[in-house]
C-alpha cells in the first residue's frame, strides 16, 4: 500500500524538487541592472568663442548623459552620482560606492571647440570601470558608459556638421578625419582583477569548500555532543569549552589549508596569504558557531537548511545587488551571513587593503553571538532535564 503510494506521488514530487532546484538560477537568468552607481565628473573649465562669449560644453554632456536612459517601471539601469574632480571618483570606487566613473577633462569645451577650426583637437572622455567590485556589473557599467559616450560622439557629429553648413567653409583634412569620432574614449580598469583570479570569481570559490568545511565540522561535534551523558550543568559547559576550542583549531587548520590550496593548486592571485589566512580562519569559526548554534536549538534538522542556504546563497554572491531580482535584492541578499566573507575577499584581493576590523567586525559579531546561544540552550535544556527528572521522582514516590 505504501509502495502504490508513493508511486502515484513520485510525479508530484520529482517536479516539486525540480522546480524548488530551479529557483537557484532564477536570479542569474536575464540579469538587467538597476540604478547602479556611476560617478559623473565633469572638470570642464569651458572656452571662450570668436564672439568673446563662454561655453561650457562639459555642462551640456553632463545632461546628455543623464538623459541617456530611457525610465523603466520607474528605475533607471544608471544612477548618476554628479562629482567635482577625478579624485572623488578614484576615491569612491576605492571604497567600492561605484562601479565606474565618466571623466570630462579640463580642455573639454576648448577642444571641442576646435573642432569647428583648421587646427582641430580631439577632446577625451576618459571611462573607469571599478572592475574589482564585480565582474558582471563592471562589464555591464563598461557597456553603458561607452554606449553614453557613442551617443554623444554621434549628437556632437551631428553639431559639427550643422555648424560647418552655416559657415560655409571648406573641410580641412584634419577636420575630415575628426569628423568619424569626434570625441576619443580612453577606457581604463581600476582595482582589476587580473588573470588568475577565476574572471575575479575567486572570493565565491574560496566560499564554497569552506561553508562545506563548516558544515562537516558541525555535524561532527554535534554527534558528539549528542552521545555524551552529563549530569550536571558544569560539564555541559565545559564541553561546549571544549567544543569552541576543537573550532579554533579546524578553524586555523582549513584557514591556513584553503589559502595554501589556492595559491599553490589553483594559482589564484593572493595579495597576503597572512591576511588571506587569518581572514578565513575567523570566518570558518563564524559559521562553525552559527551552525552549532541553530542545531542545538532545533536538532539534525538544522544542517539541511545550511546545505540548501549554500545551494541557493552561492549564486547571489557572484551577483551584485543592483542586477538581482528586486525580491532577491531587498530580502534575500541582506540577510546571506556569507556574503561579508566574500566582501572581505574582494577588499583583501582586488582592492589592495590588508586585514582590517572592517573586514571580520561583522563575522565576530555572528560568532559571538552564536556562541552566547550555545551556552543558552545548555543552560535552558539542562533546566528542562531538571524538572523531567523532579516529575520523575514525584510519580515514582506516589
Amino acid at each position: 500500500m505504501l509502495k502504490n503510494k508513493l508511486l502515484l506521488w513520485s510525479p508530484i514530487i520529482t517536479l516539486a524538487v525540480g522546480l524548488l532546484f530551479s529557483l537557484a538560477s532564477l536570479p542569474s537568468i536575464h540579469p538587467v541592472p538597476r540604478e547602479l552607481p556611476i560617478a559623473l565628473v565633469n572638470e570642464d573649465e569651458g572656452a571662450v568663442l570668436p564672439d568673446k562669449s563662454n561655453i561650457y560644453m562639459g555642462d551640456q554632456v553632463t545632461d546628455m548623459s543623464k538623459k541617456a536612459f530611457s525610465q523603466k517601471e520607474g528605475q533607471q539601469p544608471v544612477k548618476w552620482v554628479k562629482l567635482n574632480e577625478k579624485n572623488e571618483a578614484m576615491k569612491g570606487m576605492n571604497e567600492r560606492e561605484y562601479y565606474g566613473a565618466l571623466i570630462l577633462p579640463k580642455d573639454f569645451s576648448k577642444n571641442l571647440v576646435s573642432l569647428q577650426t583648421a587646427s582641430p583637437s580631439s577632446p577625451k572622455l576618459q571611462i573607469l570601470v571599478n572592475q574589482g567590485m564585480n565582474s558582471s556589473a563592471s562589464a555591464m557599467a563598461s557597456q553603458l558608459l561607452n554606449g553614453v559616450a557613442d551617443q554623444i560622439n554621434g549628437k556632437v557629429r551631428e553639431q559639427i556638421i550643422s555648424g560647418l553648413k552655416q559657415k560655409k567653409d571648406p573641410l580641412t583634412i584634419d577636420t575630415v578625419s575628426v569628423l568619424a569620432t569626434p570625441i576619443k574614449k580612453e577606457t581604463m580598469n581600476v582595482n582589476a582583477f587580473g588573470t588568475h583570479s577565476a574572471n575575479g570569481n575567486s572570493p565565491v570559490s574560496l566560499f564554497q569548500p569552506l561553508w562545506m568545511g563548516s558544515l562537516v565540522g558541525a555535524v561532527l561535534l554535534f554527534v558528539v555532543l549528542k552521545k555524551t551523558v552529563f549530569t550536571s550543568r558544569k560539564e555541559k559547559f565545559q564541553f561546549i569549552t571544549k567544543q569552541f576550542v576543537v573550532g579554533i583549531f579546524l578553524a586555523a587548520l582549513f584557514g591556513w589549508g584553503i589559502t595554501w590550496f589556492a595559491d599553490g593548486i589553483l594559482q589564484l592571485d593572493i595579495p597576503s596569504k597572512m591576511d588571506t589566512a587569518i581572514f578565513l580562519s575567523i570566518a570558518y569559526l563564524s559559521f562553525l558557531l552559527m551552525m552549532l548554534a541553530v542545531v542545538s536549538w532545533i536538532g539534525m534538522k538544522g544542517f539541511p537548511l545550511f546545505a540548501l542556504l549554500l545551494f541557493f546563497g552561492a549564486p547571489l554572491l557572484s551577483m551584485a545587488p543592483e542586477i538581482m531580482p528586486e525580491f532577491y535584492q531587498n530580502w534575500i541578499f541582506p540577510w546571506l551571513p556569507m556574503r561579508y566573507m566574500t566582501d572581505g575577499l574582494r577588499d583583501l584581493f582586488f582592492f589592495g587593503n590588508g586585514l582590517s576590523w572592517d573586514h571580520v567586525q561583522v563575522l565576530c559579531g555572528i560568532g559571538i553571538t552564536s556562541l552566547l546561544l550555545l551556552l543558552l540552550s545548555a543552560l535552558i535544556q539542562n533546566e528542562k532535564q531538571k524538572i523531567s527528572a523532579d516529575a520523575e521522582e514525584k510519580l515514582s514516590v506516589l
